[in-house]
């Protein structure tokens, strides 16, 4: 009987031990956390927003400085040569086989990566290379209109270092967005790039008329012409927002940043109702998306270009479509 009670005891500090160093080390403890029902594109609250942008400026953010709200973390600490972490959907839903990249480098030597996927629970750990490390990669692909697209991951504190020494080890928790600003100081410096947002984009361009003999279609200083893109499929929305842009004219180009992340209907004329011709520039290495037809008059579908299917090509705190360029004309 004493046998049965030691060693019943005995399991009891060993399965208890097991939950402290699963719990110290991140190691896949269960973390439920908070998780808001993703709710189906035809239930989403309607919303709208409308921007009026001068002529000397060249690129509007559409969502401004407006992200979807982050999930919880457990706390976690420190390991040694490990890093580690947790990376969810905006949802609060754990992400299981989400890519995390790390390198190292010595000084006068080249670099040693790493890489690793998070579990079911959305859980990674990855034994760092010797030296100075940092985050290369860390994506995430999803199902995404009828094919597969790579999406670069947010970290949950807001903040990315250059480098951190490989002996301390290092947690990193990430988050999966459909818009919203990537790295403050990019951000800061080229606020205009549409890789420094985790929405997509669309380019726009023109000739200006000018001189007695003006190209065909170009479109005089001064004139004010409108876009308006109406969501037709969204990438994890909490609504569904209308977008209206009144442009004067000026300079050649308008860049719009971070537009939560699907599928619209864009439609472009001007400021008196004429319909507008627009024609999708520049290469599309993947057809079935971006503007379709590539040449219309008035109004055509929009779907975002994801850059790679690849998770493990994508970078941390960026964005990950590629640019959409349209010149429109008279």
């Amino acid at each position: 009987m004493k046998k049965i009670i030691l060693l019943g005891f005995a399991a009891m500090v060993l399965l208890a031990c097991s939950r402290k160093n699963d719990s110290e080390s991140g190691g896949g403890g269960d973390d439920p956390g908070t998780i808001i029902p993703e709710l189906p594109f035809d239930q989403l609250p309607a919303t709208q927003a409308s921007f009026n942008v001068a002529g000397q400026t060249t690129y509007v953010n559409v969502m401004e400085n407006n992200r979807k709200s982050l999930p919880t973390f457990p706390a976690l600490k420190k390991i040694a040569n490990k890093a580690i972490g947790y990376v969810k959907d905006s949802y609060g839903r754990p992400l299981k086989n989400a890519s995390i990249g790390i390198s190292s480098s010595i000084v006068g030597g080249g670099s040693t990566p790493a890489f690793g996927v998070t579990n079911e629970k959305g859980y990674y750990e990855i034994s760092i290379p010797f030296g100075e490390a940092y985050y290369y990669n860390a994506g995430y692909t999803i199902d995404y209109e009828g094919s597969r697209g790579a999406m670069g991951l947010y970290p949950a504190d807001g903040e990315m270092s250059a480098s951190f020494a490989s002996a301390n080890g290092e947690v990193k928790n990430f988050v999966l967005l459909p818009y919203g600003k990537g790295a403050p100081d990019e951000v800061a410096s080229d606020p205009w790039d549409p890789n420094n947002y985790f929405g997509g984009s669309l380019t726009l361009s023109w000739m200006l008329r000018d001189g007695s003999l003006p190209p065909e279609g170009s479109l005089p200083i001064g004139m004010v012409f409108e876009v308006k893109l109406t969501p037709l499929a969204l990438v994890h929305a909490a609504e569904k927002k209308t977008i209206t842009i009144r442009k004067t004219v000026e300079f050649t180009t308008l860049r719009i940043v971070n537009i939560p992340l699907g599928k619209y209907k864009v439609e472009i004329h001007t400021s008196n109702g004429t319909a507008m011709k627009m024609q999708q520039t520049g290469i599309n290495r993947r057809p079935e998306y971006g503007l379709n037809p590539t040449s219309a008059t008035g109004s055509a579908t929009y779907t975002m270009i994801p850059t790679s299917a690849d998770s493990k090509r994508v970078t941390p705190f960026r964005g990950a479509w590629d640019e959409v360029g349209i010149t429109i004309k008279l």
